[in-house]
């Protein structure tokens, strides 16, 4: 039975994860939960978990320093993180620091839960084998090949936990990888438009056969070769070259037969970042540091595929701080008023200040998400109409998150910025969507309020009976309805905090009487006030 901890400032994220599946049943059990996390900490030093599923953005001590202390200190396990849509770059982060799986929170379900634990279990799996000696004995079956395979990818894709001074190099390595060098092969796809189109690969289902591809190429060109893939859409190749070979001219060669053949086969292309040869086998971590900063450069200067490291520096930022919050109100405005001249106005400024500021590419693809989940959340309430216009929000930080260059990026602003003009202009000849939306406005203003279908008409200025008659027919539901749907979505998360009677929540919510609020409530929800309070 796998242990399992869980971690969330967020009492009802912490029992909804708790409740999410029956643990039992895949073989594990909760045996502590914290929201914090130095409470963690103790828990975890306490009950020594073989699973920690952790909130990423937390007070005082969030999820990626709650996993170094706690690794740091000697406890081993395996670790989930959870995110927000807007903390993609911090999941990335957890990803590199040893994390198995994160989870979205907006997106989390039995299954997504189910898949990211059947990963931790199997890292967990790997840990006792290898506490156990077992990983030692399973290398020493294994042949020449596999133990090369296994060294480098321990020494270069985890190196936290590969320690030169306690893993004696293979004898496999003997008369081999001489000057050793490391090729970095970023996957990127021809489709750099706002969504994500119908012929976009996921990565992780055609790795098998990118590394197929690529690896027979290598093992044509190189004298010796070991192909790991360093992620979804990057894959690292360790090689050496045969004796009287031209560096430059070899390398040169495979970069344009391994885009010769990704272009054939799925009209895909690489980005190449190259290191200096190493002088031996223990130089190949920083190989790929320098490999990685060619690949980094190659965002600022994308006039060439493959880039050779040669001691460039890539950080060309004008700004340590990248953001654009500022032209938040001058977005909405300008959707309020369906203003697609205003919209491309706006963009025209973002696409400036990306040009100007050169922001690193976490700092531009989260300015871009931020971007994204602001316009999404003005109209996430609309009708199904703009459903082409907002795919999924995490199809979109992975499709940008596959961007190789900033010039990528600004191409898909472009892109995203024409499907927005389109779709305001598209609407100038209906304004009811407007109308629509300045009441809810209205209402999530003035929800503490007696508030009445007269009371909002004459804010907007309007008649009674056409507010009514056009909130009805676009949102499927009455206005006094969906006040009462705010008010009690206000109601519940008062009730959550446990710190209001609930005659007193039913005053600050602008009901006749505790009785009045006890019957909207039971009508909007289908249990009494009382009922939901005292719900397990």
């Amino acid at each position: 039975m796998y242990r399992i901890v869980l971690v969330d400032d967020e009492p009802l994220i912490l029992a909804g994860i708790a409740s999410l599946i029956t643990w039992e049943d895949h073989d594990c059990t909760i045996v502590g939960k914290a929201t914090n996390g130095p409470s963690a900490c103790d828990i975890i030093a306490e009950q020594k978990p073989d699973i920690v599923i952790t909130d990423i953005r937390m007070p005082i001590m969030n999820g990626l320093e709650l996993v170094e202390k706690c690794k740091a200190d000697g406890y081993t396990f395996a670790f989930i993180v959870l995110t927000n849509l807007e903390e993609f770059t911090l999941a990335r982060k957890a990803l590199t620091l040893g994390a198995t799986d994160y989870l979205v929170k907006i997106d989390l379900n039995a299954d997504a839960l189910i898949e990211a634990l059947d990963k931790a279990k199997k890292s967990c799996d790997i840990m006792i084998k290898h506490e156990q000696h077992q990983l030692l004995d399973d290398l020493i079956k294994s042949n020449s090949k596999d133990v090369v395979h296994q060294y480098l990818s321990r020494m270069l894709l985890s190196p936290a936990s590969f320690s030169p001074e306690k893993e004696e190099l293979p004898p496999e390595f003997k008369n081999h990888y001489e000057r050793p060098f490391i090729i970095l092969c970023s996957m990127r796809s021809d489709n750099i438009s706002f969504e994500p189109g119908e012929d976009t690969y996921d990565f992780r289902q055609i790795q098998k056969q990118i590394l197929e591809i690529i690896g027979g190429i290598t093992g044509r060109t190189f004298a010796d070769q070991t192909l790991l893939s360093y992620s979804d859409t990057v894959y690292l190749l360790a090689a050496d070259l045969r004796p009287g070979d031209d560096f430059h001219k070899i390398v040169d060669s495979f970069c344009s037969k391994c885009n010769t053949a990704l272009k054939t086969y799925f009209e895909l292309t690489a980005v190449y970042g190259i290191s200096e040869q190493a002088e031996d086998v223990d130089g190949l971590p920083d190989a790929l540091t320098h490999a990685l900063t060619a690949l980094d450069y190659y965002y600022y200067d994308s006039s060439s595929p493959v880039v050779y490291y040669s001691g460039q520096s890539f950080h060309k930022s004008n700004a340590r701080t990248f953001n654009i919050n500022f032209l938040k109100k001058d977005l909405s405005a300008s959707i309020a008023q369906n203003d697609s001249e205003k919209m491309a106005s706006i963009f025209s400024q973002i696409i400036d200040l990306f040009q100007d500021g050169k922001p690193v590419k976490e700092h531009a693809t989260s300015a871009c998400i931020n971007i994204y989940t602001y316009l999404y959340s003005l109209f996430e309430n609309e009708d199904n109409s703009y459903q082409d216009i907002f795919p999924y929000t995490i199809n979109i930080a992975e499709h940008l998150n596959h961007f190789n260059s900033l010039s990528d990026i600004l191409e898909w602003l472009q892109s995203f910025c024409a499907k927005l003009c389109k779709l305001l202009d598209d609407r100038k000849n209906t304004r009811s969507d407007k109308l629509v939306e300045q009441a809810k406005r209205y209402v999530q203003s003035h929800y503490t309020e007696k508030l009445s279908l007269t009371d909002i008409a004459d804010a907007l200025n309007i008649s009674y009976g056409h507010l009514s008659n056009t909130f009805k027919k676009y949102t499927g539901t009455t206005l006094s309805d969906y006040i009462a749907s705010v008010k009690i979505d206000h109601a519940k998360e008062l009730i959550d905090t446990h710190q209001y009677l609930m005659y007193e929540i039913s005053d600050m919510l602008g009901f006749d009487n505790p009785y009045y609020f006890s019957k909207v409530f039971k009508k909007i929800t289908g249990i009494s006030p009382r009922e939901y309070e005292n719900r397990s």
